[in-house]
């Protein structure tokens, strides 16, 4: 096994492991007017709340959410089938609160284990 496949192979055992640090989130996949329609599916990430707050356009403070998920289709989502601006994550903005739909404003690094998303 190479470095490589030890590292993707890591990321799911570890950090995507719901007893250590990830929790389940419900991905919105956009739909695209020519496709058929692709469903929601439950997936898990690491979440870290509350990372950034920046003004946006009138002034007001919005809060960005930076999710890692596995870089594939099945578990997590795959980098080919990322929609920046128009898929969704839905996640509690606290641990222990209601959930709400986020919307992946863009991915800020991806290798073949992992996507790191920031959402808004």
């Amino acid at each position: 096994m190479s470095l490589a496949d030890r590292i993707v192979s890591d990321a799911a055992a570890v950090f995507l492991n719901s007893d250590h640090f990830s929790e389940t989130v419900t991905y919105y996949p956009h739909r695209f007017h020519t496709d058929a329609a692709r469903l929601p599916r439950s997936i898990q990430a690491v979440v870290t709340r509350n990372q950034v707050a920046t003004f946006g356009p009138d002034e007001q403070i919005l809060t960005e959410f930076e999710v890692r998920v596995a870089n594939n289709a099945v578990t997590g989502i795959s980098s080919e089938e990322l929609d920046t601006g128009g898929d969704q994550i839905q996640l509690a903005p606290r641990v222990g609160e209601s959930v709400a739909k986020r919307s992946i404003q863009y991915l800020t690094e991806h290798d073949d284990g992992m996507l790191v998303l920031i959402c808004r």
